[in-house]
């Protein structure tokens, strides 16, 4: 005779707890400024490689944290995310605040925007969410009402999906503020803005000599694209901050300037040393620097740069057809290489009857103070260089003109 016998199983289950509501919220802060840093990658590399590299570095390191602190959370992790979240906020507030004591920006605020002030509010909750953890551990095992089905799913995904939203959101143009496509093109608005009506955008028609025209311009002349005006503003931008060691032209001469070449009220110094980061389109070593001479009772007033290409190279058209660049047509006159229309000579000799006319390396003015034709102009008229000196004037004397 057998016997059959029921047995009961008891099933136990864990409470549930605070634990994956924490570390999901971490997890999500640091995806979310992780994921503003991975957007504004290029932008820093195009305006200084080290800068492109910290951002780099720092986003990778975001993202990897948010996937260890879920995986495998430890004391050293929550530690890691503090301090290493903590010393990118120090960066960020002394970027705003008093400027970095290195590269193109040195010593120069950066205004505040909604992108990285996004960014910064995450990292500083992150920083205070590792900190409440680290001093009061037992916060993870709390006790929280247990939800299932899809009451668990929205639970959990209620504040990963508005760290989401805010993000997305502060990345179009609209929203970014200074580190978005909209700001980094105001700048170029902002430099252009006190062109005159009606101004020329270029002296590309020049005229002609000896049959051949005295200005020849390069590339494509198709509207920029979005990624390309970003581009030519961040080129503004180095420039510009690269240039302010050199307002006093002894600076200038002191680090190598010393080919003077003048016409029409300016004053063109070109790198005369044996660096070769001083050729081609590298803001923190522009090849020529441009200054406004004729100004009466006042210092040459520093109006940009002009970067020159290595020998028959073209330049690269970072900022489609914002940013084209020109040669001059070069050509043997009393024994000189004189630039043609500008009579500006050379340094050498030439023989007439052997010579043959050739053109300059390609280069691209970059101005940095309000300039007619834009901030790419090629204007290098009696006319344009003391708009120029005036508008440079204006802004020291606080938008009033001496």
């Amino acid at each position: 005779m057998s016997t059959s016998v029921l047995a009961e199983e008891s099933v136990s289950t864990a409470p549930a707890t605070a634990k994956p509501y924490l570390l999901g919220g971490l997890a999500s802060l640091s995806v979310g400024a992780a994921a503003i840093h991975f957007a504004v990658i290029f932008e820093h590399f195009s305006e200084y490689t080290l800068y492109g590299v910290f951002f780099l570095v720092i986003s990778w390191a975001q993202a990897i944290w948010a996937a260890v602190v879920l995986w495998r959370p430890s004391r050293l992790w929550l530690w890691l995310g503090v301090l290493g979240n903590a010393a990118i906020v120090v960066v960020y507030f002394a970027t705003r605040l008093t400027g970095l004591p290195f590269g193109p920006d040195k010593g120069h605020t950066e205004a505040f925007g909604a992108l990285d002030l996004v960014s910064v509010i995450f990292e500083v909750a992150l920083v205070a969410g590792c900190a409440a953890l680290l001093w009061r551990p037992s916060l993870l095992d709390r006790p929280v009402r247990r939800r299932t089905g899809f009451a668990g799913f929205a639970s959990l995904a209620a504040f990963p999906a508005a760290v989401i939203a805010v993000s997305t959101a502060v990345m179009t143009p609209a929203w970014a503020g200074p580190e978005g496509p909209a700001g980094m093109a105001s700048t170029m608005t902002r430099l252009s803005s006190a062109a005159a009506p009606g101004a020329q955008t270029g002296m590309g028609d020049m005229g002609t000599t000896d049959g051949l025209p005295d200005m020849k311009m390069y590339g494509s002349t198709a509207p920029a694209t979005a990624a390309q005006v970003v581009a030519a503003a961040n080129l503004i931008k180095a420039t510009d901050a690269s240039l302010v060691r050199y307002q006093n032209v002894q600076a200038a001469f002191k680090a190598g300037y010393t080919y003077i070449l003048r016409t029409n009220g300016e004053e063109h110094l070109l790198y005369n040393g044996p660096n070769p980061a001083y050729a081609g389109l590298n803001p923190q070593h522009p090849s020529s620097l441009v200054y406004a001479i004729d100004v009466p009772h006042h210092a040459p007033i520093l109006l940009g740069a002009m970067y020159i290409e290595n020998g028959n190279a073209n330049g690269p058209q970072i900022g489609g057809g914002l940013t084209r660049w020109h040669t001059h047509l070069t050509v043997c006159e009393n024994g000189k290489p004189t630039i043609a229309a500008f009579d500006v000579q050379l340094r050498g000799t030439c023989n007439p009857s052997t010579w043959r006319d050739q053109y300059t390396s390609q280069m691209l003015h970059v101005w940095v103070v309000p300039y007619s034709g834009g901030p790419f102009s090629d204007d290098l008229s009696l006319a344009a260089t003391n708009a120029a000196a005036r508008a440079a004037l204006a802004e020291a004397h606080g938008g009033l003109a001496p």
